[in-house]
C-alpha cells in the first residue's frame, strides 16, 4: 500500500528504540549487573498508557513526552532498552490514520535502519485499553551502531495517537534479562 508523503514525515520519527550511545557506555561499565524483576511498584503511568517496569532498569528523560528505559548490558555490549513513542496523528488524513498505514510506513523504514533484516512474526493482538494491535518480531544489524539486535515491536492506535511500543535485545542479552524487557512489553496498557 502507498503512504501519503505527509504520514511518512509524521511516522518518521519513530526509531528502533536504541538508547543514545552515552547512555550505552555508562550502563556497560558496570560490572555483573543483577537480574531485574518485574513488580507492582514500579507502574509507569503517562497521558494515555501504563506498563510496569523492570527493576534495575534505568529510566531516560527526553522532551517529547516519550518513554525509554535501558536495562543491564554486558561488559562493552549494547544494552536492551524499552521504549514508548507517541505519535501524534492529528494533521494526517482520516483515510491514512490506521494501523495498517503505520504498519506499512514502519516495515518501509526498516531497509534504511537495519541490514540483513528477518523477520520473525507478526500478529494481531488485543491491547488492554479495548484497541487493537500489531505486534511482530524482527532481527538484524542496526545499521549506525553496527550491534546484532532482536525486536518486539507493539504498534496501536488510540485517538488520534499512534503508539510504539518497542523491546530492542542485543545478542548476548542474558535470558533473565529479555524476559524481564518482554514482562514489561506484556503489561503495556491503553488509559
Amino acid at each position: 500500500m502507498k503512504c501519503t508523503q505527509a504520514l511518512p514525515l509524521l511516522l518518521g520519527s519513530l526509531l528502533l528504540g536504541l538508547a543514545p550511545a552515552s547512555a550505552q557506555g555508562a550502563a556497560s561499565t558496570q560490572s555483573a549487573p543483577q537480574a531485574p524483576t518485574v513488580a507492582k511498584s514500579n507502574l509507569i503511568v503517562q497521558p494515555g498508557y501504563s506498563f510496569t517496569a523492570a527493576g534495575g532498569w534505568i529510566s531516560l528523560k527526553n522532551g517529547q513526552g516519550n518513554t525509554a528505559l535501558v536495562g543491564p548490558a554486558l561488559q562493552g555490549k549494547a544494552n536492551i532498552n524499552f521504549t514508548v513513542i507517541v505519535t501524534d496523528l492529528s494533521q494526517v488524513s482520516k483515510a491514512n490514520r490506521t494501523l495498517g498505514v503505520a504498519r506499512d510506513v514502519r516495515y518501509e523504514e526498516m531497509s534504511g535502519l537495519v541490514s540483513n533484516l528477518k523477520w520473525l512474526g507478526e500478529r494481531s493482538v488485543k491491547v488492554t485499553g479495548g484497541s487493537l494491535g500489531v505486534l511482530w518480531s524482527y532481527s538484524g544489524t542496526e545499521k549506525e551502531s553496527g550491534d546484532a539486535f532482536r525486536w518486539t515491536q507493539l504498534m496501536t492506535l488510540k485517538g488520534d495517537r499512534l503508539y510504539t511500543v518497542t523491546l530492542s535485545v542485543p545478542d548476548g542479552t542474558r535470558p533473565d534479562v529479555a524476559a524481564a524487557g518482554r514482562a514489561m512489553l506484556d503489561t503495556f496498557a491503553l488509559r
